[in-house]
């Protein structure tokens, strides 16, 4: 599994297909947590790529996977309250 708060990574992370989003966790403060299945352990260097400027070539994915992460994220917080 490889863990992150950091929506950016996450939308790119489930754009590029490199991971299968797993779910999103609760962390206090308003804030989740994405978890991504990483049986291949490459989340570290994913994140690395992501930093270095890595994007998506595809437009429709990004704002697809934003949509998606946006709607898992109101979810939990609504079950939070």
């Amino acid at each position: 599994m490889f863990e992150t708060d950091r929506l950016p990574l996450a939308i790119y992370l489930d754009a590029s297909g490199v991971m299968r989003f797993s779910h999103c966790e609760s962390i206090g403060n308003g804030k989740v947590k994405f978890v991504f299945q990483d049986p291949q352990n490459v989340g570290a260097d994913e994140e690395r790529k992501f930093d270095r400027g890595e994007c998506v070539s595809n437009v429709q994915s990004i704002f697809a996977s934003q949509r998606f992460l946006r709607r898992k994220t109101q979810e939990v917080l609504n079950t939070v309250r």
